[in-house]
């Protein structure tokens, strides 16, 4: 089956679902008390007006990567169980992101967005221990588009792990105010054949508006050379603080990265980087948002980066979004973005340029617990 009768086989799916979904109070479909269908898919259409010419958008981007032609970031269909004890998701994802991120992993585990079971540890207390592949703990945006803001994932975003197969110990407070994570992992974005690693996650909530969290990824990471000889193991630490505020109308989001690699066989040899995003939404209708966004990150050792004959990246950027909300679980959205280099990392009319341009529309079908 290949990926446009995939696309297309899951829009149906979705959408055979959908008076149901209007119905639900969550918007994944029950099956049983328990056990939940649960769906999402991203369709989009860019134009970067610094055209590559194998369409595929720089680099440094893993998220809607295609130039000039409709595609799907992200399709994903799954179960959800959810007992008193035991909890459990199984998924599958198809799409551009898929492609880009996951080709390296084993075959039979390539289109695996989340393959994991938890178990409560108290019967009185919110203290799980889950196991297999899941989402990150780092930072605000999640691949599920719908979740966040914009259309795009922030510069910091892309430079973070977005997946993980770990053990997790989570912990919420009776009052709901704490909510603490301990992670061991198999490493960033690493489904198998990767290096022990560790991390947390505090989230605060002093109320119904704020959201304070706190996270950190700690580990070796391998990155791969032109050739096999040239691999490279560092030593990296990743730690992301955010805060979140949500009332009425308004959403206001505030993030930093900050980020340092050791080169593990030569221990002088080392580099840091750092990031910054600011969001802000307006509702200015029931179905209506916009969302403006400004951006900041430092990569001089291109340890994250990832751009070609680049020695060092810094990048400022903008970006303005408008969201249509259509009904409970569609959504369209807008995007124009401009990121500005310090160095001339981009082409327009084939000319060397600080500047990348970027405008692009997405359709979310959500049913997703």
């Amino acid at each position: 089956m290949n990926q446009v009768t995939s696309t297309i086989t899951l829009i149906l799916l979705l959408l055979t679902f959908v008076n149901q979904g209007y119905s639900q109070d969550n918007s994944s479909i029950s099956l049983t008390s328990k056990l939940s269908l649960k769906g999402y898919i991203e369709a989009y259409y860019g134009y970067d007006f610094s055209p590559p010419e194998n369409n595929r958008r720089p680099d440094f981007l893993n998220n809607h990567t295609q130039h000039n032609k409709f595609s799907v970031n992200t399709g994903i269909l799954g179960l959800n169980y959810e007992g008193t004890f035991l909890r459990s998701n199984l998924s599958f994802i198809l799409g551009s992101y898929q492609k880009q991120n996951l080709a390296n992993e084993p075959k039979f585990l390539n289109h695996v967005y989340e393959m994991n079971v938890g178990f409560k540890l108290l019967k009185n207390h919110e203290l799980w221990l889950d196991f297999g592949i899941m989402e990150s703990n780092m930072g605000f945006e999640s691949i599920r588009g719908i979740e966040s803001y914009t259309l795009s994932r922030s510069l910091m975003a892309e430079s973070s792990p977005y997946y993980l197969n770990a053990a997790k110990l989570s912990f919420i407070t009776v009052n709901k105010k704490w909510d603490f994570e301990v992670l061991f992992s198999n490493g960033w974005n690493q489904m198998v054949d990767g290096y022990p690693s560790f991390g947390h996650t505090v989230k605060y909530k002093p109320n119904e508006n704020w959201l304070i969290n706190s996270s950190l990824f700690i580990g070796r990471v391998k990155l791969p050379g032109i050739v096999p000889m040239m691999t490279r193991r560092e030593f990296r630490i990743l730690h992301n603080l955010y805060a979140k505020y949500e009332k009425g109308k308004i959403g206001i989001i505030g993030g930093v990265d900050f980020g340092f690699d050791q080169l593990v066989e030569n221990t002088a040899d080392n580099g840091s980087w750092v990031g910054a995003t600011g969001i802000f939404q307006y509702r200015f209708h029931p179905n209506w948002a916009a969302s403006f966004r400004a951006e900041y990150f430092l990569d001089p050792s291109n340890s994250v980066a990832s751009m070609q004959d680049v020695k060092g990246f810094e990048n400022i950027g903008a970006s303005l979004n408008i969201d249509y909300h259509w009904g409970k679980i569609a959504m369209v959205r807008i995007e124009g973005r401009l990121l500005s280099g310090k160095e001339e990392h981009y082409l327009i009319d084939s000319a060397p340029s600080r500047n990348n341009i970027y405008a692009g529309a997405s359709l979310i079908l959500n049913l997703w617990r």
